[in-house]
């Protein structure tokens, strides 16, 4: 069965942003809103996940490279892979929990 997600843009009235939409079974998946500079330290996943850009620049570093992923790009992590996050401008992604 379909169901609509509707996600909204906080950073006009605060800074980082990090917020579960959905989640099922399946898969979670959580809004991230950075404002410029704002950075997530070094962690991973448990699961695989697909993070999806909707707008903005933001740069994830892992241990063997440095991604730089602006609107619509899509990365792929596997399950472990240690990373940290920096905003390069204002951004808005998601991140796809794979279960």
């Amino acid at each position: 069965m379909a169901k609509l997600i509707h996600t909204e843009s906080e950073l006009k009235t605060k800074d980082k942003s990090i917020k579960k939409i959905f989640g099922n079974e399946q898969s979670n998946i959580v809004n991230i809103q950075l404002k410029t500079g704002e950075e997530i330290p070094e962690h991973n996943s448990k699961n695989p996940v697909f993070i999806i850009v909707r707008s903005g620049t933001v740069k994830f570093i892992c241990p063997d490279e440095e991604y730089l992923l602006q609107d619509s790009d899509i990365l792929f992590m596997e399950a472990e892979e240690m990373h940290s996050v920096e905003a390069v401008t204002d951004t808005d992604f998601l991140v796809v929990f794979l279960k």
